[in-house]
């Protein structure tokens, strides 16, 4: 069978990018299944970036905004109750009133810190699976990549394109595109206690839905094997309860590596062939800009949202299939070509 589509991973950044394919013929592929590893584990909220108002900042609350819509329309509950981001330290404190000055979303003080009407969470594993509700999904490991007329995936799965989603994790190797895997955990909290609405500070804490409320944060900044212990749960509630008391038994633990990108940013668009561009643009390495690039045609990349990824990635998989499927530029500060230009110059 030939597919217009193969997609490797099946994480929120695969489901994202299969959803808006979805009316193509698309095969999702996951050696673990629909939303494991980091998806699994991400708390899944939705809050504003605070900061100066930079591309970054612009990005990341325009692929709110973005989200909050798109997750209406497909369905899934939001929890748009609001979010509390709290200052972590007497320098967030004088940061904070410098950020304030260049908000762009609708704000309130409060409690030393900021209220945003924009901020709630999905439940991670409803969205993946909701968005490949129209799409095939087989759970077997990619270990083979031929091209030919078409590529061929472990020699009987036969695609015109091939999309890389695979997070932290690489199957092909792309020397200009670094993933940052980045440890976090999750935990659910079985609690009477009832926040008003959701807290940012030194971790996330979520609103209290059946009884249950998400604490999640980012451990550490580096690749580890780590799975949740005692250790670390006491780590997040004395982060949590820097926030507010909580008090309960532990329904559920997950932790992940998250994948994120040198700049922040997501990294999407069609794979750059490296040594042919060189070769025909020496004068890249010496800091030009080439007249063009060229492509590895049909094998596309979506991947390094970091820790925002249920909402950088629903926005980014949108620019995405604009590209696939009706040529529209990708913004700059996604296009992964941005690398390959910095990459080209550091040799």
């Amino acid at each position: 069978m030939l597919y217009d589509f193969v997609i490797i991973g099946a994480g929120i950044a695969g489901s994202s990018i299969a959803y808006f394919l979805r009316d193509k013929k698309v095969l999702v592929v996951d050696k673990e299944g629909i939303c494991q590893k980091a998806s699994n584990a991400a708390g899944a909220f939705l809050y504003p970036k605070v900061g100066f108002n930079t591309k970054y900042t612009k990005f990341v609350n325009e692929a709110l905004l973005y989200s909050f819509d798109f997750y209406k329309d497909l369905g899934v509950n939001t929890h748009k109750d609001g979010v509390l981001i709290l200052p972590r330290d007497e320098k967030d404190i004088v940061k904070f009133k410098e950020y304030e000055k260049t908000f762009t979303l609708n704000y309130q003080n409060q409690e030393s810190g900021f209220f945003f009407e924009n901020g709630g969470f999905v439940d991670s594993e409803e969205v993946c699976n909701k968005l490949l509700e129209n799409v095939e999904f087989k759970q077997l490991e990619v270990t083979k990549i031929i091209k030919e007329d078409n590529y061929i995936l472990n020699d009987n799965i036969y695609a015109k394109h091939i999309i890389l989603a695979t997070g932290w994790e690489n199957i092909i190797e792309i020397p200009y595109i670094k993933i940052r895997p980045v440890w976090g955990q999750r935990i659910e909290i079985k609690t009477d206690i009832k926040p008003e609405y959701n807290y940012h500070k030194n971790c996330s804490i979520s609103k209290n839905i059946s009884g249950i409320v998400k604490i999640g944060a980012t451990h550490e900044r580096r690749w580890s094997e780590k799975l949740p212990d005692e250790d670390n749960n006491k780590i997040l509630f004395h982060k949590a309860n820097e926030i507010i008391k909580i008090d309960g038994k532990i329904y559920s633990m997950k932790s992940g590596m998250r994948a994120g990108s040198i700049d922040y940013f997501p990294i999407i668009g069609e794979l750059i062939d490296v040594d042919k561009t060189l070769e025909v643009y020496p004068e890249i390495k010496k800091g030009r800009n080439p007249k063009e690039v060229f492509y590895k045609k049909g094998i596309f990349i979506i991947n390094g949202g970091g820790g925002r990824g249920f909402s950088n990635y629903i926005y980014s998989a949108k620019f995405l299939s604009e590209y696939i499927l009706k040529d529209k530029k990708l913004p700059d500060f996604l296009d992964s070509k941005r690398l390959f230009i910095k990459y080209a110059r550091k040799l």
